[in-house]
């Protein structure tokens, strides 16, 4: 993580930064976030990211101080990146919304601050994994379907369950099931599936979060002309498809290799990665080497 971050609009030393015993986020997990890529100056895809963060604002009934609006949201991002020499190059963001502190389970307001902080990552383009990944299932703690089940949740203790799993069984990633028995989501990403040349994602009725690269690789695939359906994905799905593919703001698209006994290729997942990177020139307008 870099030295400064951003908290309710101001720059601050990171290691200055300190939060109260009776912060909400430490004590009940009350707010949300939004991880975000910043490539060179732009953040990529700001009015799903802002729209998702307005929404699950509107359900916990978060209120923030700032004048907020999408420039703003913009402009205390890209300040941040400023402060830490991150313009000239891609970065990750975390945004945290929580409520500010007062009271137990039942707030005394709604009322609620914003903390940013960023990270340089490695190379300014999206990339595929040359070497696919092992999945399985978490057999755990199943996802239930609510207006909850969308939103990324500072509470996370099901996927850090989940990430236990997948350290401790050795996996890339882990496979979380819905309550039906149905594919909800993987532990930090959304799931596609390939047969043919049809692609299919579990519907947001199927209790996965409404991932913004989700919705960007829906769009960019339709408008090149694959089919995308979102619907009920079985487990058997996985088992009869040609490909497995999993999506998120920061990484893309990560092949998967293999699920438990069954291969996959790599051929749609490559060229949604193409098309994804002209997407980001399109949308910055800055080449990203391609």
């Amino acid at each position: 993580m870099s030295n400064m971050i951003s908290f309710n609009g101001k720059i601050l030393n990171r290691d200055k930064f300190t939060i109260s015993p009776g912060n909400r986020a430490f004590r009940y997990g009350d707010g949300v976030f939004e991880t975000i890529r910043v490539s060179r100056g732009c953040v990529l895809w700001a009015k799903h990211h802002f729209s998702r963060l307005s929404h699950a604002s509107e359900i916990l009934q978060l209120i923030n101080d700032q004048e907020w609006s999408l420039n703003r949201f913009q402009e205390n991002i890209l300040q941040l990146c400023e402060a830490n020499n991150l313009q000239d190059m891609d970065a990750r963001i975390r945004l945290s919304m929580f409520r500010n502190e007062g009271g137990y389970y039942t707030p005394l307001t709604n009322k609620a601050s914003i903390l940013i902080e960023s990270e340089a990552l490695d190379n300014n383009r999206f990339t595929i994994n040359a070497k696919g990944i092992s999945v399985d299932i978490f057999p755990d703690i199943p996802k239930v379907f609510c207006k909850l089940s969308a939103l990324k949740s500072i509470n996370a203790q099901i996927y850090v369950m989940a990430g236990i799993y997948k350290r401790n069984k050795g996996f890339g990633d882990i496979i979380l099931l819905n309550r039906e028995g149905n594919v909800a989501e993987a532990s930090a990403s959304n799931v596609f599936v390939v047969k043919k040349k049809d692609i299919v994602t579990p519907a947001l009725s199927e209790a996965c979060v409404d991932g913004v690269m989700r919705k960007v690789i829906i769009q960019i695939a339709r408008d090149n002309g694959f089919a995308v359906s979102e619907e009920t994905v079985t487990v058997d799905q996985l088992l009869q498809a040609d490909e497995l593919f999993l999506t998120n703001s920061i990484q893309g698209v990560r092949w998967v290799r293999d699920f438990r006994e069954k291969r996959y290729s790599n051929q749609m997942g490559t060229k949604i990665t193409d098309l994804l990177n002209y997407h980001v020139v399109e949308y910055t307008g800055k080449n990203t080497g391609i």
